[in-house]
């Protein structure tokens, strides 16, 4: 157990061990060894109906898209080519193939709790190489551009629900819409001023969002949300409708850049916007599964 010896600061105790194997064991994972071990029995049942023969098993795609986030294409080519060499896997895919299966993901996060409350909120992915470094050294530059990824979370698992690049937060919100149609109860939606819209409160679910300046009109509920937030005043609203676990989404960008880094390489728009999503996808699965094998370790505050 881990204990903080600063004074004035937040203390934490943690079991260290099992929080230590499982971040080691989201790695183990994402190396599909199932694959590698059953790729003529996979790619035998895939091509029995298909209408034309795959190289490699498309559980073998999952793989290609996590190593994407850490190596070009033409980098990808000289690792398969080097595991083919090794007979670890029977033969290895050309740039262009491997370019299209990564580029062609279906992109699906860990299925998520039957009753849930989210959490919505957005973050900026560099399209500029170099990041922070060549920011801190020159500033930022005319052409620095980013892209926006709306993320919706599950409150208490950490768990991704959802990840789309898009300038629009409310087509984000509106997933909670498409949750409860999938059979899902959603308890609460969280998110910050940009999330105040007539959509959102259409949903049904319980709206926790500070109301813009100028709320007035719209949605019954909205309206209703709008004259709460006046009465109780920002703090005392707060408090109540517990809004300080936005926080939570914070926490998971911090640990989705330090992971796969800030920035995208690719140059085409398409090509930025899968590796942007791929990040998140990869993210949530590595937590999905270490958490299923190992179990969580959770820091208690003390």
């Amino acid at each position: 157990m881990g204990k903080s010896k600063h004074k004035g600061k937040s203390r934490y105790k943690r079991d260290w061990h099992k929080y230590d194997e499982n971040v080691i064991t989201r790695y183990e994972l994402m190396f599909p060894f199932y694959v590698f071990q059953h790729w003529w029995e996979l790619l035998q049942e895939e091509n029995r109906n298909a209408k034309k023969t795959y190289k490699a098993p498309k559980e073998f795609n999952d793989f290609l898209a996590f190593l994407h986030l850490f190596l070009p294409y033409r980098a990808m080519e000289g690792v398969l080519r080097a595991l083919e060499g090794l007979k670890v896997i029977p033969t290895s895919l050309d740039y262009s193939t491997i370019w299209e299966r990564v580029r062609n993901m279906d992109v699906t996060f860990p299925e998520a709790s039957d009753e849930l409350e989210v959490i919505a909120d957005g973050t900026g992915i560099s399209t500029t190489r170099g990041g922070q470094y060549v920011v801190a050294k020159w500033g930022k530059t005319r052409d620095s551009k980013f892209l926006k990824i709306e993320v919706v979370m599950e409150k208490d698992e950490f768990k991704v629900v959802s990840a789309e690049v898009t300038s629009d937060e409310v087509e984000a919100a509106v997933e909670t819409k498409d949750l409860q149609d999938e059979g899902k109860k959603v308890r609460k939606f969280y998110g910050d001023k940009a999330y105040d819209a007539n959509e959102v409160y259409k949903t049904g679910v319980e709206v926790v969002v500070p109301p813009r300046k100028n709320a007035r009109r719209g949605h019954p509920a909205r309206r209703k949300a709008v004259r709460e937030f006046k009465r109780l005043g920002y703090e005392r609203w707060r408090e109540e409708k517990g809004y300080g676990v936005r926080w939570r989404v914070e926490s998971l960008f911090s640990a989705v850049k330090r992971t796969f880094g800030e920035s995208v390489r690719a140059t085409s728009f398409a090509g930025q916007v899968v590796e942007a999503e791929l990040k998140f996808w990869a993210y949530a699965w590595m937590v999905h599964l270490a958490n299923y094998v190992v179990g969580r370790a959770l820091g208690i505050k003390v």
